[in-house]
């Protein structure tokens, strides 16, 4: 959702300062010349502000600052709705991680602001948005920690080799066909659960590295805040931090490991019922 430029205009504090000292000017006025003073007062606030309307909402400077505003706002509520996401999964062993990219990251939008560095806020704010998706990480990996408490494997492992010994003995059709079926979903749960081993792997891996190259930025723009190239190196160094993050790509959306972890035990507790009527068929 983009800003409001002219709502942007209007809260600004500088038009605020403004639209008072207008209206203490209208009402002292008001004083030796009554309501014309006020009014004439009233009117001149009318017109500054509409001329601000229809000027300074336009210019690239403010857009530019508004856009920041609004960007870092949207950053300040997605990383609290992140925290209390994380926190009621159990936490992260990764956030330590998390304060100390954000602290680094505010270290540099004060460097940032020396005239006497070459880099801007655009690059630093780059690396501020990295830090969100990061959080996101975490929040992944606070969901499987979350499913890991549950023994799903062993257990689908134990009744699958339940069914297949149910198998080898001379059954009624109708009963083979329920083992059978059971037996295929508890294969399938078990393949979904070899995937999830392996984006919990690839999860691992940005989770570990991200830190360090955040690092590595941090300490080269300490070393040569100056430097001539410090731009194109950051540009490199952000290009690195976005294939570390994009390598658990499917781990995006904040609950998606939480999502297959579900359908997983969903899959697991059809295969069980499934054999239960087998058994009772049986019987």
């Amino acid at each position: 959702m983009s800003p409001s430029y002219w709502r942007s205009f209007l809260l600004h504090p500088y038009n605020r300062m403004t639209a008072l000292g207008m209206t203490a000017v209208a009402v002292l006025a008001s004083f030796p010349l009554g309501w014309p003073g006020m009014a004439l007062g009233l009117l001149g606030l009318a017109a500054i502000e509409v001329v601000g309307l229809t000027i300074v909402p336009g210019l690239s400077s403010f857009r530019a600052a508004v856009n920041r505003e609004h960007a870092g706002a949207e950053r300040a509520a997605q990383r609290e709705r992140l925290l209390q996401e994380i926190d009621l999964r159990g936490g992260s062993s990764h956030l330590a991680d998390y304060e100390q990219m954000q602290q680094r990251v505010a270290s540099l939008y004060r460097m940032a602001a020396d005239v006497a560095t070459s880099f801007g806020e655009h690059e630093v704010e780059q690396l501020d948005d990295l830090t969100v998706r990061y959080l996101r990480l975490c929040l992944s990996d606070a969901a499987m920690n979350e499913q890991n408490g549950d023994d799903t494997s062993g257990t689908v492992e134990r009744k699958l080799r339940d069914v297949a010994q149910r198998l080898g003995r001379s059954l009624e059709d109708s009963e083979k066909q329920s083992l059978l079926r059971a037996k295929s979903e508890y294969e399938e749960v078990l393949k979904r659960q070899g995937r999830m081993l392996s984006r919990r792997s690839a999860l691992d891996a940005s989770l570990v590295s991200m830190p360090v190259r955040m690092e590595e930025v941090y300490q080269m723009v300490m070393t040569a805040p100056s430097a001539g190239n410090l731009s194109a190196l950051l540009e490199e160094s952000m290009h690195k931090l976005r294939i570390s993050e994009q390598v658990t790509l499917e781990l995006e959306e904040p609950i998606a490991g939480l999502s297959v972890s579900i359908s997983d035990t969903a899959a697991a507790r059809g295969a069980q019922s499934a054999a239960r009527r087998a058994i009772l068929n049986r019987e």
